[in-house]
C-alpha cells in the first residue's frame, strides 16, 4: 500500500532549527505563509527545569506547542505516539490530508552527517509512504527531500537515542514513535496595519511585564536568568547542566527572534513604513545578540572553558540591544496605527 501527500516545500532560516522548519512546510501545503504565522510572536519564556535535549524544544503547555508559536493565529498540535512500528497511523494521516511531522534520532538517517556517527534528537515531515521506503522532507541543512528505507525511518523513529559524547545537547531523549500533527482551526487575521500594530503593541507589554512566580519571562525574567547563568561555578554539575539547557532553549527563542525580525521587515516594505524598518533591524540585533550567549555557554559546557566575564559582556549586549528594540517596537506601533 502506498500512501502520499500533495507535493512539499523546503523552508529553513539560518537561525532556525527543524521546528520552525517542519511547521512552516505544514503551513504552507495547507497555504499558509509562516514568516506571518510564525514571525507575528516575539517573547522569552523560560520554566526552570522545563526543558529537554530535544533541537525542536519549545517552552510551551502540552500540546499546545504550535499554539504558542503561532500566538495569533488558531494553528494547534498534537503529539501522538504510535503502538508497534507506527507505520499505520502515519498513513492514516497522509489519507486524511494530514502532513505528520515525526520526531527522530539523526543517528539512523541515510542522508544527514550524523548518519552511524552522532545521536541527536531532530524533526522532519513525512509525505508518502510505500512498502519498503517513506519519503521524508527535511529542510535543515543539508537539504533533503526524498525516499529513505522504511526500515532506517523505522529505527530513527524508535530510536531510544542514548546519551552521546558527540552531541551532549540533543542525545539522551528518546524518539518514541512520537509525531506531532498540526491543523488551522479557525479563520486566519487579515494582516492588516490595525493587525499588525496590535500584534507589536501586545508583544512588547509581554516583554516589559513582571513574570508570574515560577516562570521566567519577558525582559525581566531575562534578566534574572542572565544573571544566574553569569554566577554560575564553573566545573560543577550544576554548571554543566544550566549550560546544557541554556544552548537548547535559548536555539528556538533566537530563531524566533530572527523571524519576528523578517515579519516586521516584510510590512515595513509592503507598506513603506521606515519605522517598521528600524524595528526589525532592532529584533534582527537582538537575534543576533543571542549567538554570543549561546555559543560562550557551549563552548563552556563541551570544552570545560567557563569564562563568566565573557558571558556576562554578551549577556549585558544581549539586554542592551533588547531595550533598545523594544522601543524602537513601540515607535513602530504608533507609526503603524
Amino acid at each position: 500500500m502506498t500512501t502520499t501527500a500533495p507535493p512539499v516545500e523546503l523552508w529553513t532560516r539560518d537561525l532556525g532549527s527543524c521546528l520552525h522548519g517542519t511547521l512552516a512546510t505544514a503551513l504552507i501545503r495547507d497555504g499558509h505563509d509562516p514568516v506571518t504565522v510564525l514571525g507575528a510572536p516575539w517573547e522569552f519564556r523560560r520554566r526552570p527545569g522545563a526543558w529537554s535535549s530535544e533541537e525542536y524544544f519549545f517552552f510551551a503547555e502540552p500540546d499546545s506547542l504550535a499554539g504558542r508559536l503561532a500566538l495569533y493565529h488558531p494553528f494547534e498540535s498534537t503529539w501522538h505516539r504510535s503502538d508497534g512500528d507506527g507505520v499505520d497511523d502515519l498513513r492514516e494521516a497522509l489519507a486524511a490530508g494530514v502532513l505528520p511531522i515525526a520526531a527522530v534520532d539523526n543517528f539512523h538517517l541515510p542522508f544527514r552527517p550524523a548518519f552511524h556517527d552522532v545521536h541527536a534528537a531532530h524533526l522532519l515531515v513525512v509525505y508518502r509512504i510505500t512498502e519498503t521506503e517513506v519519503y521524508v522532507s527535511d529542510a535543515q541543512p543539508p537539504a533533503f527531500q526524498g525516499a529513505i528505507p522504511l526500515a532506517d525511518f523505522l529505527a530513527s523513529w524508535g530510536s531510544l537515542n542514548p546519551p552521546d559524547d558527540a552531541d551532549v545537547f540533543f542525545s539522551a531523549s528518546p524518539s518514541g514513535r512520537r509525531w506531532l500533527r498540526t491543523r488551522m482551526t479557525g479563520p486566519v487575521p487579515e494582516p492588516d496595519r490595525h493587525w499588525v500594530g496590535r500584534v507589536i503593541r501586545e508583544n512588547v507589554a509581554r516583554y516589559r511585564q513582571e513574570p508570574p512566580a515560577d516562570t521566567q519571562t519577558g525582559l525581566p525574567g531575562l534578566r534574572r536568568y542572565l544573571d544566574e547563568l553569569c554566577a554560575l561555578t564553573p566545573g560543577t554539575n550544576a554548571a554543566s547542566e544550566a549550560l546544557s539547557e541554556l544552548y537548547v532553549i535559548s536555539w528556538n527563542i533566537q530563531a524566533q527572534s530572527g523571524l519576528h525580525a523578517e515579519f516586521l521587515r516584510a510590512h515595513s516594505v509592503k507598506w513603506r513604513i521606515p519605522e517598521l524598518a528600524e524595528a526589525a533591524a532592532g529584533v534582527d540585533a537582538v537575534a543576533h545578540g543571542w549567538t554570543g550567549v549561546r555559543m560562550t555557554g557551549a563552548h563552556s559546557r563541551v570544552w570545560q572553558r567557563h569564562r563568566p566575564a565573557e558571558l556576562r559582556g554578551h549577556a549585558t549586549a544581549l539586554v542592551r540591544r533588547l531595550e533598545a528594540a523594544l522601543d524602537l517596537l513601540e515607535l513602530a506601533a504608533d507609526a503603524v496605527s
